[in-house]
């Protein structure tokens, strides 16, 4: 073990590191903990790694702290149609059911891929869905593609490959969904490159399924050699809040060596052409167990605009001394209040139900025109709708009657870095970091469904930086 790195030391960063990332280093792991964390400091510009883990101890990660442990601490090392048997079942069994079943609701089609390194498995999903859509253009397919390194994500948004990311694919498929970038490596075509939307996620600290992160309504989710890195809380966590972002009948796939069933208690497993996935079937009305000490999915059904419970105290006896004369009583919330509306909204955006969701926004926007949080929730789901004109409209209208509105630059920074417009996405960026830096780090983002300020914070800086 490196002298300067003692046990008391370890056991201090591998906590620090388990509360912060999830990651899972017991006692008999310090010693690949001491190498790693030794090439960390370097890069973060520390002589020695017992004054890095010092300081480490004493200040809150920042996302380039995040991202030097999480580049040492894990495995990088991924190719394109990795497993193909996967891909396959994925192409054969499982998209053609959905392709069916949509043709008639939306054409969408959405997939994740969570922990996606540099890119080559997202693209791998892509590829796929453009194999099993011979009209892709009248549908909206969308492949989320979401890591804790920002400097995979970066390779990957790059979307140029080394020989080393083909091994063991055909020279077709080089030449079918590739270009030349260089004399040796390769570069994705736009075509395929498009459908793909790269993201900055913690899977131990962000919340998730959420609008705002689009991680909600997903068909398809490949969380393939992740689990493996938590620890045994983070992994019952990260699975339960996987679940709630699938769609009734969507699929997740896990490495088999991560398939422990006691870990996927809510899901029905199905074993496919020999390839395990594990399926969200639709459960009786309820709540669902979930594994741990996992809250249940604050995003259930709830009766059409159903109205906010009264106070318990207006349930009693009528008090016996009548109101004084100059007090009016507190008018009621109706069932067509915009709160409610939205509510359902958001719970039928969950679902999927993304066409249903947009008509409660208008019923929103038609009971008050003056509410930013509503003309908000329709930008987000016409972004997942691949309305992303209308989307910017739409943010526009919510700056138009709350220039402070953070989510909405922060929404727009991220639309125009898709639209390729560096120069606004930044200048919404910088608004909405002013924005959030006068706030108290641990204050909750309003409208932001539980993001405190100081995880925005650290989203933005990501976003800011590429």
């Amino acid at each position: 073990m490196i002298a300067e790195l003692d046990a008391p030391f370890l056991a201090e960063v591998s906590g620090l590191i388990a509360e912060r990332m999830g990651l899972h280093f017991p006692e008999d792991r310090w010693p690949d903990l001491a190498r790693e964390l030794k090439t960390a400091s370097q890069e973060l510009g520390f002589e020695y790694p017992g004054a890095c883990v010092s300081w480490l101890t004493n200040k809150e990660l920042t996302p380039r702290h995040m991202e030097a442990l999480a580049s040492h601490l894990t495995v990088g090392e991924t190719y394109f149609f990795r497993d193909p048997e996967s891909f396959e079942v994925l192409k054969r069994d499982i998209l053609p059911p959905l392709i069916a079943n949509r043709l008639d609701t939306g054409r969408t089609l959405r997939l994740w891929s969570a922990g996606c390194c540099t890119g080559e498995e997202a693209y791998s999903l892509a590829i796929t869905c453009v194999r099993a859509l011979p009209n892709l253009p009248r549908w909206n397919v969308s492949v989320l593609a979401t890591d804790i390194n920002a400097k995979s994500l970066a390779k990957a948004e790059a979307g140029v490959y080394s020989p080393w990311s083909f091994r063991g694919t055909p020279d077709t498929f080089r030449g079918e969904f590739f270009s030349p970038a260089s004399k040796k490596n390769l570069r994705i075509e736009k075509a395929v490159k498009n459908l793909v939307h790269f993201r900055y996620l913690n899977l131990a600290e962000d919340l998730y399924p959420s609008l705002h992160n689009h991680t909600n309504a997903m068909d398809v989710i490949f969380c393939r050699n992740v689990l493996m890195y938590f620890t045994p809380d983070h992994q019952r966590k990260v699975v339960a809040a996987l679940y709630r972002c699938l769609v009734d009948g969507g699929y997740l796939l896990v490495n088999p060596a991560e398939a422990s069933h006691s870990l996927f208690p809510m899901f029905t497993m199905e074993n496919i052409g020999g390839v395990v996935f594990f399926r969200k079937t639709p459960r009786p009305t309820g709540a669902v167990s979930l594994p741990g000490n996992v809250p249940a999915n604050p995003a259930l059904p709830v009766p059409a605009y159903q109205t906010v419970p009264e106070p318990a105290a207006r349930l009693l006896s009528p008090p016996i001394m009548p109101l004084p004369a100059p007090v009016d009583p507190v008018p009621p919330i109706t069932p067509l209040h915009p709160e409610n509306i939205l509510r359902e909204a958001r719970v039928y955006a969950n679902q999927g139900r993304l066409e249903e969701a947009l008509a409660m926004c208008r019923d929103a926007i038609a009971v008050d025109s003056t509410n930013p949080a509503a003309y908000f929730l329709y930008a987000m789901i016409c972004q997942e709708l691949g309305r992303l004109e209308e989307a910017v409209t739409a943010l526009g209208k919510v700056l138009y009657l709350d220039q402070d509105f953070i989510l909405a630059h922060h929404a727009l920074g991220s639309l125009y870095q898709w639209l390729d417009k560096p120069r606004e996405s930044k200048r919404h960026l910088a608004v909405a970091l002013e924005l959030l830096l006068a706030r108290n780090r641990d204050e909750i983002v309003p409208d932001s469904e539980g993001v405190t300020c100081g995880r925005l914070v650290e989203s933005v800086q990501t976003m800011a930086g590429r």
